[in-house]
C-alpha cells in the first residue's frame, strides 16, 4: 500500500481504513476464488457483466486477457446534504487488483466501517461527520475510479396492522388469505410450492421462533446479540414462506422455499423500520453470496446511484430483485421500485381494486394483494397488515413458485410479465394482478384441476 495512503487519511482514518479493506486487499494477494464471482451455471452472467478475475494479484499488473471490465461509475453527488448516516466511499477494484488510493476524508470526517461487495466490486467505506456537512466536505476528493453517494435511509412500507383471530385445525386461518388465491398459489400447490427456490428477505429481523416461520435462516450481517424480531419483517416471512398444514395458522405463499432472512432494517416503534444504504447493499451482497434467486425489498426511499448499480448488477447474474412501491398515493417514482431492473409492486384488495394510499406510475410493474392481508407477527401471533410491502411479498413467493417449477429467476420474471399483460387490468390500475397458473402455462407447466 503506497505511504500517500495513509498520508492523506491521516494517523486515526488510516488505521479504521486499512482494518476494514484488510479483508478484500487479503483475498486479492491470496488469490482466493470469490473476489467478484459469478455465479454457478444457472446464474452464468455475460462476459460483459464479468468485473474481476480471481486470479489476479493485488498490485500486480493485469494479464492480458484477464476480461476485467469495469463497471460505470455511479454520478458523484457532491452538490448534496449527507443524511445522518453520512456518506459512502466507493473504491472499486482496479485492473491490477489494487484498489485507489487518490482520494482525501474532510478534516472532521471518518470511516466508521467498510467491506468488500463482489456485487459492486468495490470496497465501499461508510464515512461520517458533523450533521449537515455536505458530501464533498466529507470527501474533499473521490477517486478518479470511485465516487462518493449519500448514505440514503429507506423506510419499510406496511401502513396499519389489525388484530388477527386466535388460531383454533390444519392451517386455521387459511380461508381467510384471499391472497392465496388471487395470485393462484393455492391452484398451482399440484405443480409447486416454491421448493428449490431461494428467497433473500431484506427488512428488519422475522421472529424465527414463531411456529409458522420454522426452519427459516437468519444471516446476520454483525457480530454480537442477534437482532430483535420486529413486526415488518415477521409479516413478510408469513406471506412469502409460512409453513403449511402444520395445524397452525396461515400458509406462505410458497412455503416450501428457502427462506433467508437478512436484517438490514432497524426495527421502529411503527411499521417504518429505517434502512441505511450501507446495510443494505451489505445485505444485497450477503443475498448474493447465499446464492439467492429473488430479493425482497418491501421498502422504499429515494433515488441513489449506488442502488441503482447494486439492482442492475443483479440483473445481470440472474437474480430478480422485486420492491415495493410505497404508501403515499403519488405517482412520482419511489425507488428502489422504479429502476428498470427491478420489479416495482403495488397493491390492490380483496376485490382487486387499488390501495388508496399506495403508490402508482412509474413505480409499478406488477399489482398484487396487500390490503387486510393476513400474516404472522412476532410472539406466535397473527394480524391484518396493509401496504404495499405485503404486494411485494406476494410477488416474491410468487416468482418462488416459479422457480420452483424449473424455470430461470428471470424467465419467471418474464413470464409473470406476459401473463399479467394478457389480462385486463385490475380497478383502477394500469397493470393486473397476474395469477401464477397464467405464468406457470407459458412456461409449459400448466396448473391442473
Amino acid at each position: 500500500m503506497p505511504s500517500r495512503y495513509c498520508a492523506e487519511l491521516g494517523a486515526l482514518a488510516c488505521v479504521l481504513v486499512l482494518a476494514g479493506l484488510w479483508s478484500a486487499t487479503r483475498v486479492a494477494a491470496a488469490g482466493e476464488p470469490g473476489l467478484c464471482p459469478v455465479y454457478e451455471e444457472r446464474y452464468a452472467a455475460p462476459a460483459s457483466v464479468e468485473c474481476a478475475d480471481p486470479g489476479v494479484t493485488a498490485g500486480a499488473p493485469a494479464p492480458a486477457g484477464a476480461g476485467i471490465v469495469p463497471l460505470p461509475a455511479p454520478r458523484r453527488e457532491a452538490t448534496s446534504t449527507a443524511p445522518a448516516g453520512g456518506a459512502l466511499l466507493v473504491l472499486p477494484k482496479l485492473p491490477g487488483g489494487s484498489l485507489p488510493t487518490d482520494f482525501e476524508l474532510g478534516p472532521d470526517a471518518a470511516i466508521e466501517e467498510s467491506y468488500w461487495s463482489p456485487v459492486l466490486c468495490s470496497t465501499i467505506a461508510r464515512v461520517t461527520g458533523p450533521p449537515g456537512s455536505t458530501l464533498a466536505a466529507l470527501v474533499p476528493k473521490a477517486p478518479a475510479a470511485g465516487t462518493v453517494v449519500e448514505n440514503t435511509r429507506y423506510v419499510t412500507a406496511a401502513v396499519r396492522l389489525r388484530p388477527a383471530p386466535e388460531p383454533g385445525s390444519p392451517d386455521p386461518h387459511f380461508g381467510l388469505q384471499y391472497g392465496l388465491e388471487q395470485s393462484g398459489a393455492r391452484a398451482a400447490r399440484s405443480i409447486t410450492n416454491g421448493a428449490g427456490a431461494r428467497v433473500a428477505l431484506l427488512d428488519s429481523a422475522p421472529d424465527t421462533a414463531h411456529p409458522d416461520l420454522q426452519g427459516i435462516r437468519l444471516e446476520s450481517l454483525g457480530a454480537g446479540a442477534a437482532p430483535t424480531p420486529a413486526a415488518h419483517g415477521t409479516l413478510m416471512a408469513g406471506v412469502i414462506s409460512a409453513r403449511e398444514n402444520n395445524g397452525f395458522g396461515i400458509a406462505g405463499v410458497a412455503p416450501g422455499a428457502d427462506l433467508v432472512a437478512i436484517p438490514v432494517c432497524r426495527p421502529e416503534a411503527s411499521l417504518a423500520d429505517h434502512c441505511g444504504l450501507y446495510s443494505l447493499l451489505r445485505g444485497i451482497d450477503r443475498a448474493f453470496e447465499v446464492e439467492a434467486h429473488v430479493i425482497n425489498l418491501s421498502l422504499v426511499g429515494p433515488a441513489n446511484s449506488l442502488l441503482e448499480r447494486a439492482v442492475d448488477r443483479l440483473d445481470g447474474l440472474g437474480v430478480v430483485v422485486v420492491a415495493a412501491a410505497g404508501n403515499e398515493g403519488t405517482s412520482e417514482p419511489r425507488y428502489p421500485a422504479a429502476y428498470s431492473s427491478v420489479v416495482g409492486v403495488g397493491a390492490v384488495d380483496v376485490n382487486r381494486a387499488a390501495f388508496a394510499r399506495g403508490n402508482s406510475g412509474p413505480s409499478v410493474e406488477l399489482t398484487a394483494p396487500g390490503v387486510a392481508v393476513l400474516s404472522t407477527v412476532p410472539g406466535a401471533s397473527f394480524a391484518f397488515g396493509d401496504g404495499t410491502s405485503l404486494a411485494a411479498a406476494h410477488v416474491s413467493g410468487m416468482l418462488a413458485l416459479l422457480v420452483g417449477a424449473g424455470s430461470t429467476p428471470l424467465d419467471a420474471r418474464t413470464a409473470l410479465f406476459e401473463a399479467g399483460n394478457a389480462l385486463p387490468s385490475a380497478v383502477g390500475l394500469a397493470t393486473p394482478l397476474a395469477p401464477v397458473c397464467d405464468a406457470l402455462a407459458r412456461l409449459g407447466s400448466p396448473c391442473t384441476p
